[in-house]
Parts: C-alpha cells; structure tokens; sequence
C-alpha cells in the first residue's frame, strides 16, 4: 500500500514516529479517546509532545475517486484550516501531519495528526449544566461574533467542536477543531451565512437565546436582525426534526434495523 506523509516543518524530527501510527492503531496502541464513525487516539512520540491521531471512516469508492482526482481529502483540509485559522488570529491545536494511503491509485485511508491540547468542550457548561455559565456563553458569543468578523465560517460550530480553557487573567480562551470543514471569506461572512451558521449551536433554548442576544450587541444587529435570526433557527430545527423521522422511517420499515 502506497502512502502520502506530509509533515510541519515543526514536526519534521518525528517523521519516522508518525509514518508508523497507521500501523500502531492498526495493532490498538495509544490511548483511545474516541472510537465511532472515525476513531481518536492519543500518542506520546516524544518526552514533550503529545499528539492526536484522528483516523477518517474508510473511504467508499465515490470518495476515493473524488479525494484522489476532485477535491482534497479531509485530513488535508485540516492540516491546511490549521494554518489558516491561525493566520487569522485564531486557535486550534497545531497540525503535526497528514496521512493519505492509497490502494491502486485511489486515497482509501486518511489520518490527520495534530497536538493534544487540555481544552474542554463548551457544551459542559453552556448546554449540560443547569443553569448554564452566563459568563462563558458572553465569552463564546463574542468568541463567534469575532469569527464572523474576521470572515471565518466553521460549517459545523457545535458545542463540541468549540474548546475553552481559562487564561490567565480569569477570562477564557477558546480553540477550534474538527475544522475539515471551513469557509474562508475576504471580508466579513455575509449575515445570512452567520445566522445558518449560528443554528448549528443547540436548540432555540434560553442559552441559545442568550448567545444569540450577546452575539447580536458585538455585531451591531438590530432587533429585526434578532427576530429574523429566530425565524432561521426555527426553520433549521423543524427542518432537521422531519429529517430525522423520515431516516427514522426507512431505518425501521424499509431496511429493517
């Protein structure tokens, strides 16, 4: 099996530690952070370097042509968001590497690797705790409205995809991954894309409501803006309620499962 490995300049002392991972989490090796679609794992290559592999879902034949001729692959679309989110003043954990291996000329198999970070998931405090934490919901709003600004549109902002941790000065600082799929604009994202965008957050509760109205103050939008941004999310939520049923439906009464 052939195999593409694209390395940092930073990282470039580890490659032959890193061109081995497919192979040691093919044999269960490292510490398991998340096995499901794709599959996470934690590596110590070195004394002072912790990484994390993320294996992508074995590519079907559509994708392989598409990522082999097309378009570029997941784990390469994060390696290069990587750099790009940074260049813009924003964090996600540094990109170690990227791994493509290729079966008769077609990409089968990608890996992106990047550094371990300590951060957590807003959804702990923003979405499980009752009451949510105010403080950090006006932090991540502004965090998302700072996004925007700057022309940067993570197409999938959940609450598990939007890291924090507290700096130094009692405020927070925040971190983006699962960043294969993002938009980059010249300028600001248009206002439509931002109130899509925002939908992706959680559902039209109080903590969506708060962040929406804090969002809203950074950007300078009026309360139509406001009340539009509510008939979009509501929108989006029955929209994905009726996609839900009917996969529900063929799940149960055309395929059986």
């Amino acid at each position: 099996m052939e195999m593409n490995v694209v390395v940092a300049p930073r990282y470039e002392h580890l490659r032959d530690k890193i061109v081995a991972l497919p192979a040691l989490m093919a044999r269960g090796e490292g510490e398991v952070l998340f096995n499901g679609r794709n599959k996470i794992v934690r590596f110590n290559p070195s004394v002072d370097c912790d990484i994390v592999v993320k294996r992508y879902k074995r590519h079907d034949i559509f994708k392989r042509v598409a990522y082999t001729f097309f378009r570029h692959d997941k784990a390469r679309r994060s390696f290069d968001n990587a750099r790009l989110l940074r260049s813009r003043g924003f964090d996600t954990p540094r990109e170690v590497a990227y791994i493509e291996q290729k079966s008769a000329g077609l990409i089968t198999q990608v890996y992106y690797v990047c550094a371990y970070t300590t951060g957590e998931a807003v959804r702990g405090q923003l979405i499980d705790s009752k009451p949510f934490n105010q403080r950090l919901a006006e932090a991540y709003a502004c965090f998302v409205a700072s996004l925007h600004s700057a022309g940067v549109l993570h197409r999938d902002l959940n609450p598990t995809n939007v890291l924090f941790a507290v700096d130094g000065e009692g405020g927070y600082r925040f971190e983006l991954i699962d960043i294969n799929r993002m938009r980059f604009y010249n300028g600001a994202v248009p206002k439509k894309e931002c109130m899509e965008n925002l939908t992706l957050f959680w559902w039209l509760t109080d903590v969506y409501r708060f962040v929406l109205d804090k969002y809203a103050i950074v950007r300078g939008w009026t309360q139509e803006d406001i009340a539009r941004a509510v008939s979009v999310k509501q929108r989006h939520d029955r929209s994905w309620v009726r996609r839900k049923r009917f996969t529900g439906f063929l799940k149960k009464y055309i395929l059986g499962k």
